[in-house]
């Protein structure tokens, strides 16, 4: 079994996750404000969709297939 390591020694990826959830929320709330067939809008969801595979691949670098 494998043991996972401190959360003390992963700051650096505990901190850009929280980036990413951050950065996030922000285009989620500006989308929000668009109409839904505006260009702005297709392009935010393009990056929203983007930032959540990083944020999805990060977890799993951390937690592997234990989940919080």
């Amino acid at each position: 079994m494998r043991t996972l390591p401190l959360p003390l020694f992963d700051w650096k990826q505990l901190t850009e996750a929280e980036r990413l959830q951050y950065d996030r929320e922000l285009l989620l709330s500006r989308i929000q404000k668009l109409r839904p067939h505006a260009h702005q809008r297709l392009a935010l969801e393009e990056r929203i969709r983007a930032i959540t595979l990083q944020q999805i691949a990060l977890e799993n670098a951390l937690y592997g297939e234990k989940r919080p």
